[in-house]
């Protein structure tokens, strides 16, 4: 029986990754929603703090990487000086 009108469409059934494409992405953190109740100051201070956390984070891992690059290369260093004995 038919009624007026359109006939429904039937359902499409997508997987969970094509349905989430339009949805917007938001990563989960602990510190994502912790600034939910403060002031503006309070923030513009958390983010910040935030920031300088980050830099001196991405500081830290340069310095360890050059570190680990200077004691390689050392180490090549005494390997070619001493290997030919």
């Amino acid at each position: 029986m038919v009624l007026d009108g359109r006939a429904p469409r039937p359902q499409v059934r997508t997987s969970p990754v094509v349905r989430s494409r339009g949805n917007a992405k938001r990563s989960v953190s602990l510190d994502g929603d912790s600034g939910t109740f403060l002031g503006p100051e309070q923030q513009y201070l958390l983010r910040k703090r935030q920031e300088i956390e980050r830099r001196e984070a991405r500081l830290r891992r340069t310095v360890g990487g050059v570190l680990v690059a200077l004691a390689a290369a050392a180490a090549a260093g005494l390997l070619w000086a001493f290997g030919g004995m």
